[in-house]
């Protein structure tokens, strides 16, 4: 089945994560177009080998997004990925924000242009009854994002998220010593989700497809798709 010509809107791409995304998509043959929705552009993406695909929307606040008109420009694009994350010491209030509200916001983006599959980076341990703001914020991200009921939802529970480049982070490095941690190179966990949104594709082509489709992907099934 033929899979050139995919087109992406990515939410977080100036993260660790959302940087690896970028390039991973960018590099592949199958993916025609990149948009990011960022507050600044970063330089390195003037360096990328193929930056022809990539199209930047800049706005000021993501809380007014919605209110733009830049939220109407996506229509026909394959696959809404959202890798934002922010940290509980920046306070509840903020983390919520970006972990919660944001990608919400980015669901109804998603929905109003009919893209049908919305790739949602979450963590291990998400559980919208924990009585921790972290995984207690990822479980409900969750819960209303498959509220929304897209064509295909796939939830990716990564665990910890070894070498980010622009954004290491001391508890995960010390994680990586420690062999009973469930974790995943920041590079491998870009690719895991370029390969798992290919596969939502495809999965979409099918006639039997159900209309509404949630795969939750575990720490272990994404480091197996980062080795596809």
């Amino acid at each position: 089945m033929d899979q050139t010509g995919l087109r992406a809107v990515i939410l977080g791409a100036s993260g660790a994560v959302g940087r690896e995304l970028v390039i991973e998509l960018t590099n592949s043959p199958k993916w025609a177009e990149v948009v990011v929705i960022v507050r600044r552009k970063l330089e390195q993406w003037d360096t990328l080998p193929n930056k022809h695909k990539l199209r930047i929307t800049q706005v000021d606040n993501l809380d007014t997004l919605e209110k733009t008109e830049e939220w109407k420009k996506f229509a026909n694009y394959n696959t809404f990925f959202c890798v934002l994350g922010s940290r509980v010491k920046e306070g509840d209030a903020q983390f919520t924000k970006v972990d919660l509200t944001y990608p919400i916001y980015g669901g109804n983006i998603a929905r109003a242009n009919a893209i049908p599959h919305y790739s949602l980076l979450t963590s291990i341990g998400a559980d919208k009854g924990s009585m921790f703001l972290y995984t207690r914020v990822k479980g409900l991200v969750e819960e209303a994002l498959t509220k929304q009921q897209f064509p295909y939802l796939t939830i990716h529970r990564a665990g910890a998220i070894l070498n980010r480049v622009n954004d290491e982070r001391f508890g995960e490095t010390l994680l990586k010593y420690l062999p009973f941690i469930d974790k995943i190179e920041c590079k491998d966990l870009a690719k895991a989700l370029r390969v798992d949104a290919e596969k939502a594709y495809i999965d979409l082509q099918n006639p039997n497809q159900k209309d509404f489709t949630v795969r939750l992907n575990t720490n272990k099934m994404l480091v197996d798709f980062s080795k596809l």
